[in-house]
């Protein structure tokens, strides 16, 4: 189940309720503090959804700033709901993020993820991603080479899930530990280099040469 970030400190029960149909792990977070929820949950979101009107600090747009400028989340889909009401207030929604008003329904709030969601990585959650003779099923985890399955552990799909979806961006090892992994594991850098090799190994030669080693910094998946 994929963790969603609410931020606020009034309402969201029903967004709350929204979400989990959906299929999400909701879990709140004051945002007067860490841009972190309070149970120790500290593994980057599939989503984060800014309840405008329940904000007191800081405002709308600050913590739109906070969210994009944290380099261990990484570019979160950012999702904005606010009171019909409130875009007279003045409250604003950064450029690029999508706007909900409230009340919404669940078919509302899903189109508005996906398209949050195509915004920073290009796909839907459940489209299929095609590269080469590789292809991966983001809703149903498998993967398949030249139509033929392909069995990978569950990290070593997430990882070449993470890779696959952030083309031609480097990560480093402590960044992919930090957002495959979670801020909670203490496996080392190492595991990520063990991992690396395991999914090369399954990839075979054509895709395997997709994930590029940049020498000294980490991994780059070459591929559209």
């Amino acid at each position: 189940m994929s963790d969603a970030w609410i931020y606020g400190t009034q309402g969201g029960d029903a967004t709350s309720r929204l979400l989990a149909e959906l299929g999400f792990s909701p879990h709140r977070v004051a945002a007067n503090g860490t841009l972190r929820p309070p149970d120790g949950d500290s593994k980057a979101p599939a989503l984060a959804v800014i309840l405008a009107s329940g904000l007191e600090q800081p405002s709308c747009a600050e913590l739109c700033a906070r969210l994009a400028a944290d380099e261990d989340l990484g570019e979160v889909p950012v999702l904005v709901a606010m009171a019909s009401g409130a875009l007279a207030e003045g409250l604003g929604v950064s450029e690029g993020h999508e706007l909900l008003i409230e009340p919404f329904s669940a078919g509302e709030l899903q189109a508005r993820i996906a398209r949050a969601r195509r915004a920073v990585n290009g796909i839907d959650h459940d489209d299929i991603v095609r590269v080469g003779s590789l292809e991966m099923n983001l809703a149903t985890y498998q993967v398949a080479i030249d139509g033929r399955p392909v069995d990978f552990t569950y990290m070593e799909y997430e990882l070449l899930k993470f890779l696959v979806t952030h083309p031609k961006r480097v990560f480093s090892r402590e960044a992919l530990l930090n957002r495959v992994w979670g801020y909670d594991y203490y496996g080392g850098a190492r595991t990520v280099d063990v991992h690396i090799r395991r999914v090369r190994a399954k990839l075979g030669s054509e895709n395997a040469s997709r994930i590029k080693t940049v020498r000294s910094v980490g991994y780059r998946w070459e591929g559209t």
